[in-house]
């Protein structure tokens, strides 16, 4: 769980509102409009506006992070509580061999760190944020609910043998049935992680202004805030939590985490009179295609031989019905998408609006796909380190 969580601190939204590819928004400067949320009043376009024209309903700001950051420790304290320790349950309480209980864990890890990437498409293009992660929540918790229940009803996990029955695999294994609850459970907590992780972060950092100083403060001040709670989270899940269920009682050890996760739930749905509502714009990975294609398209033209932007060459609409705030300038590096944004006769309506989006592509959306290509490097080094600490949660577990 440390590593998923970890990778999940690297992931948010981008020029279009992407809750998936926080790193992009580091090529992007950007803002923190609010959404026209059915069940709210139709909120003004970024937190301070709305403080500044409605006073009495102020939103957003450090009142609705404290709700936020409540809400995220709960959530992780649940995650991490209940998956510290898990290895030792599957081979000592369901007795289930190191090679099998080990596969289960390494395919449920893999499937929830790619959920995430579903999870964000939908709440950028469609239902938003908050919606997102308070429904991911709901299946997380039920998730817990299930896998807690493994521990807690007689009928759902193999009767009890001891340490000696145990090393000479004489205890009776965990059967299809029951084994199918645990991964009933999993795949719960698989369509929570997906909800929650892309979005938790960037849900916190719509809370600000990112256009005034006081909003930039804001939001480094929240970063510090979430990695200290984050600290704070796994040491107690990695000593008190573990050594309740080690020594006290699984019942309890499980039981804690799960509570955590009701908490959390709690936590979210207090302060929902106070959170900026940013509204769904689409997803950056639609923007990501329509850039490849147009440029795999254009793939035998020619560029502008000359160093600068030729004027009328390149299409660079107005940043209109949008959260990015600045442009980002034509670059010479990874040329070759340069050529999606090269205008071609007939491809522009009389009003100046693409005719296709599949074969032209703005200057903005080429450059923020170079933003993405540039971080690959660093995603790509730390795979092998990634490969060892997932271990530690596995193999070394079980021989510690």
């Amino acid at each position: 769980m440390l590593v998923t969580e970890a990778k999940e601190t690297n992931q948010s939204g981008s020029g279009s509102a992407s809750s998936s590819c926080w790193w992009l928004r580091s090529c992007i400067s950007s803002c923190s409009p609010s959404e026209k949320d059915p069940s709210h009043e139709v909120l003004p376009n970024t937190a301070s506006e709305s403080s500044a024209t409605n006073p009495k309903k102020k939103r957003g700001g450090w009142k609705a992070i404290t709700f936020i950051l409540g809400n995220e420790t709960f959530e992780r304290l649940a995650g991490f509580g209940l998956f510290a320790n898990f290895m030792v349950y599957l081979t000592r309480e369901l007795h289930l061999d190191q090679v099998y209980a080990s596969n289960i864990l390494s395919m449920w890890f893999g499937i929830s760190n790619f959920g995430p990437l579903f999870g964000a498409f939908i709440s950028d293009a469609y239902v938003g944020r908050f919606r997102t992660i308070a429904f991911a929540s709901f299946a997380t918790l039920l998730g817990m609910i299930v896998v807690t229940l493994t521990s807690w009803l007689p009928q759902l996990h193999p009767p009890p043998c001891t340490p000696q029955q145990l090393t000479s695999g004489q205890c009776v294994r965990a059967s299809h049935s029951q084994m199918g609850v645990l991964l009933l459970g999993l795949c719960f907590l698989t369509i929570g992680s997906a909800g929650v992780r892309p979005c938790s972060i960037p849900f916190g950092v719509d809370q600000f202004d990112q256009t005034t100083d006081e909003g930039k403060k804001g939001i480094n001040s929240y970063f510090n805030w979430y990695y200290a709670t984050f600290t704070m989270v796994l040491l107690v899940t990695q000593t008190v939590v573990v050594y309740i269920q080690d020594s006290v009682s699984w019942k309890l050890g499980f039981g804690i985490p799960t509570l955590g996760m009701f908490c959390s739930i709690i936590m979210l749905f207090v302060g929902t009179r106070l959170y900026v509502h940013v509204k769904p714009e689409g997803s950056i990975f639609s923007g990501i295609a329509q850039v490849l294609v147009a440029a795999y398209r254009k793939r035998k033209l020619n560029l502008p031989i000359s160093g600068e932007k030729p004027e009328g060459v390149f299409y660079d609409p107005p940043l209109t019905g949008t959260t990015v705030l600045s442009k980002l300038p034509l670059t010479k590096q990874f040329r070759a998408l340069n050529k999606a944004a090269l205008i071609m006769e007939g491809e522009l309506n009389p009003d100046g609006s693409r005719v296709n989006q599949w074969r032209l592509a703005s200057i903005q959306q080429v450059e923020e796909v170079k933003c993405l290509a540039r971080i690959i490097p660093i995603w790509a080094a730390g795979i092998l380190s990634l490969v060892s600490m997932v271990q530690q949660g596995t193999l070394l577990c079980h021989k510690q």
